[in-house]
């Protein structure tokens, strides 16, 4: 098999992931590791890299998200750490965060969340994004900015590590 044939199929698996949307995700209180799994589940389908549950802690300790009461997180937590989880590897925790306040400023934090998962699976799939005349176009530009350069660089990490697997530099 091709490098480029491999990497295609790989980028056919995970075009058919489904980040869920803000109802589809556990609407209880979750324990760190309960929340670790949930997480993980979304992240490790795309080659990401998998949050623990220090990591989760540390985020609490440093009030980069909410602390749990009476240790459970709830949905906004969850988003977050989601969220977090997503954009780690190619941006700052401040930068993160400083994104997710700013699209929460023009939108509610639900709608700027499912907007992101719109916006996410549309590009997972190789599809136009869904037009959304409510959604603030700022943050909607932001959104895609921040998605795109981490799929392009999942990507470029994922053919690479192909070649180097296969000693193969030369293009197919």
């Amino acid at each position: 098999m091709t490098n480029l044939t491999e990497f295609k199929r790989w980028e056919n698996g995970i075009s058919r992931m489904h980040f869920p949307k803000w109802e589809e995700l556990p609407s209880l209180g979750l324990y760190v590791d309960q929340v670790a799994a949930v997480i993980n589940e979304y992240l490790t389908s795309l080659g990401m890299e998998p949050l623990t549950k220090s990591m989760i802690n540390n985020y609490v300790k440093k009030k980069t998200i909410q602390a749990p009461i009476k240790k459970k997180y709830a949905v906004n937590q969850i988003v977050d750490l989601l969220l977090i989880g997503f954009f780690k590897n190619t941006f700052t925790i401040n930068d993160i965060r400083q994104g997710i306040l700013q699209v929460t400023t023009k939108d509610y934090p639900k709608q700027a969340y499912d907007r992101f998962v719109e916006v996410l699976n549309a590009r997972l799939r190789n599809e136009p994004i869904p037009t959304n005349p409510n959604f603030n176009s700022s943050n909607e530009q932001l959104m895609v900015l921040g998605i795109d350069a981490v799929l392009a660089g999942l990507k470029a990490r994922y053919l690479l590590e192909i070649m180097a697997n296969s000693n193969e530099t030369e293009e197919d």
